[in-house]
């Protein structure tokens, strides 16, 4: 079973955005640490730059949320928390990619694994279901435990797929690029057709 390397952790950190204190996600919803959502059920001013320090919750309502959730904690949470937090969050995504039915005799390179995770833990579960992504992991040439030497054709029908595969969320369009560049470091191809373009 592969765990979430440093790569793919450093990645989902980037885009979550960071803060020991109780904020507004972009829904509204009160969030913590790298993106941890606190509850769905109750809605705040949204975050609409990324910047958690945008949507930051007042200290009466942090307290008044943490009481009325029975949290016990309450904003600002400490460093140790945040890493609890991301931590138990991300093994959800972990595990979605770790039941994969791969191809026999395939493989993820840890960056591939990384790059599936972050997709996962952004777009919940059901993103590895996707036709985009199905088709993808069914070729075993995407894989670098595929032997033997691919085709300059070969290759570019690799690109191709690790683009459609990532092409998911067009708000998120940055992000999607970054997996997907992730998931061919080290491959003999290469992420060159941008999400979205195919």
């Amino acid at each position: 079973m592969a765990n979430l390397g440093t790569g793919g952790a450093d990645l989902i950190k980037s885009h979550e955005g960071f803060s020991l204190k109780f904020y507004g996600d972009p829904y509204g919803y009160p969030t913590v640490g790298w993106g941890h959502l606190i509850t769905d059920t109750k809605t705040y001013t949204k975050n609409t730059t990324g910047n958690p320090n945008d949507s930051l919750l007042t200290q009466a309502q942090a307290n008044a949320l943490s009481s009325s959730l029975n949290l016990g904690y309450t904003s600002p949470i400490s460093q140790s928390q945040a890493n609890t937090f991301f931590t138990n969050d991300t093994a959800k995504a972990v595990t979605a990619v770790n039941k994969l039915v791969l191809p026999t005799g395939m493989s993820f390179t840890q960056s591939q694994f990384d790059a599936l995770v972050s997709l996962t833990f952004n777009g919940g579960p059901g993103v590895l279901t996707t036709p985009d992504v199905k088709n993808l992991l069914a070729y075993k040439l995407i894989y670098s435990s595929f032997q033997g030497p691919r085709s300059k054709e070969e290759n570019d029908n690799c690109s191709k797929l690790v683009s459609k595969a990532f092409s998911y969320d067009r708000n998120l369009q940055r992000r999607r690029n970054e997996e997907a560049t992730l998931f061919c470091k080290g491959m003999g191809y290469t992420h060159k057709y941008p999400v979205y373009t195919l």
